[in-house]
């Protein structure tokens, strides 16, 4: 029911063109599943693939490998910034059902990860609070569902921006919750358990480098613990072991590219940009602002869900010892949930700058929330009536700063037309010959969706350019002037 909900709050930006913020992101692997539905994903040894077929697609890099070394000997280049998962799971799920790779397809995938992330979020609560999850509902944990589902950055991102880093929110939740589950239940040796943390780190390092960050928290966690119990060894070791066969099997992959040098290169590029070492200027202000982003990303997202964080441990620690909440499997949640971020943040502050990285802090903040409001009911210091308003109005406030920031309609609130990209595109698809390479200029940006919605490689070149290059090839030039007025030359 709560779920439909959220679902009914999403309708109006669902399975439409993409061009609202960050959507841009969807455009990479769908670009790769395009290619990847045409010609077989083998042929490409399952690497996301970015030119398209035919002769007058290939050499063209863009929104590809930033080094150009990522390229095969056919003409291909790759996009190796994130590991492959993201990439073989839609596609293997889309080949099995028949659906073809599109927007809403890929919309649909990110919300099923989206219920399941808010389901285990119901499950931690009920383990924290040392509750069977489905004797009866559980109400703190419903509202940690609740306020999870329905936080602004959590509505946009596990919704309409598929790729690797929104992915990977529910193996993240899934191995918190797995991890979790053996320290509160003194499970460190089961060799069950073990196996399910051992499947969902695979999971997770395989789809986005959040996992690397997250293995190594485990293993600190594990070294602490392990002084006074040496089970914990048998965590350390199992994430150790995971680490090394995921990265060598993504190492290896890409590698049948164009050489593991050729690999590093790209990555130690990316690195050198991403990176917290980066910043070719003046370093500190670039850090500020970078540190700047980050919060601004939290303040969107949260802003509703710290307000009501601090609203509750006020009135928590009003009325109660603050000592009263302490217990290992709180304080092993808040490291295993806050310390894989922070490496994130601190490793890759550039990085970090973008907003759908914010959604990771959905699982910490609901579920304190969740923690919190099952203290203040059970400390019978507040009333559950004033509790529940205040979760309601959370709620509103946060479904508003959705709608405020991603307005539905055909415009933006800054008066961009959302369609510009999908015309474009289709447009460019309609006209141009598949014999043709592709250029665009004009008043218009080469963004990865309009390139996804023309099914084409296009070179972006500048006006005085145009009889220059229609001399060498057999090309066409798109002339934008607006969204209605294109010309074509060829």
């Amino acid at each position: 029911m709560v779920f439909a909900l959220s679902l009914v709050v999403r309708y109006p930006n669902l399975n439409r063109p993409l061009s609202k913020h960050h959507e841009f992101v969807t455009a990479i692997p769908l670009r790769v599943l395009q290619i990847w539905q045409k010609e077989g994903a083998s042929k490409y040894h399952f690497n996301p693939v970015m030119n398209y077929s035919g002769a007058a697609n290939k050499n063209i890099n863009v929104y590809a490998s930033t080094t150009g070394d990522m390229k095969d000997s056919e003409g291909n280049y790759y996009y190796v910034s994130h590991p492959q998962l993201a990439y073989i799971l839609p596609y293997f799920i889309f080949k099995v059902t028949g659906v073809k790779a599109e927007v809403g397809a890929l919309q649909s995938l990110n919300l099923v990860g989206n219920f399941f992330s808010a389901f285990l979020i119901y499950l931690i609560i009920c383990l924290l609070c040392r509750k069977k999850p489905f004797e009866q509902l559980f109400v703190p944990g419903l509202v940690a569902y609740v306020i999870y589902i329905f936080a602004s950055g959590v509505l946009w991102f596990q919704s309409n921006t598929y790729m690797s880093d929104i992915l990977v929110q529910l193996p993240f939740i899934w191995s918190t919750f797995i991890v979790l589950t053996m320290v509160v239940k003194n499970k460190t040796d089961s060799i069950k358990h073990l196996l399910l943390y051992a499947i969902s780190l695979f999971i997770m390092i395989y789809t986005s480098w959040l996992g690397l960050f997250f293995a190594f928290s485990v293993a600190l966690f594990s070294i602490a613990n392990g002084r006074k119990d040496n089970r914990y060894l048998l965590l350390l070791g199992t994430s150790t072991l995971i680490v090394i066969s995921s990265l060598g099997l993504i190492i290896w992959q890409y590698s049948l590219i164009n050489g593991a040098e050729a690999y590093f290169n790209q990555m130690l590029h990316r690195f050198s940009v991403r990176g917290n070492l980066s910043g070719e200027t003046n370093f500190w202000s670039e850090k500020i602002s970078e540190l700047g982003a980050i919060l601004f990303a939290y303040t969107t997202s949260y802003l509703p869900i710290f307000l009501l964080l601090i609203t509750f441990l006020t009135l928590f620690v009003k009325n109660n010892k603050i000592a009263s909440l302490k217990n290992k499997g709180l304080s092993s949640f808040c490291w295993l949930s806050i310390a894989p971020i922070v490496l994130l943040h601190l490793v890759l502050m550039n990085y970090s700058g973008h907003d759908f990285v914010s959604l990771y802090a959905g699982l910490f903040l609901s579920v304190m929330v969740g923690v919190l409001y099952n203290q203040l009911k059970n400390s019978k210091s507040v009333s559950i009536s004033f509790l529940n308003r205040l979760t309601f109005f959370t709620v509103i406030f946060s479904v508003g700063i959705y709608f405020f920031i991603n307005r539905p309609g055909q415009y933006s609130l800054n008066g961009d037309y959302y369609a510009t990209s999908y015309e474009i595109g289709k447009f460019i698809k309609k006209e141009a010959q598949p014999d043709e390479i592709i250029y665009l200029t004009g008043n218009v940006v080469l963004d990865p969706q309009l390139i996804v919605y023309a099914e084409r490689n296009i070179i972006p070149i500048e006006i005085g350019e145009i009889k220059e290059k229609l001399n060498i090839h057999q090309s066409v030039c798109f002339v934008v002037k607006s969204r209605k007025q294109i010309e074509v030359i060829r």
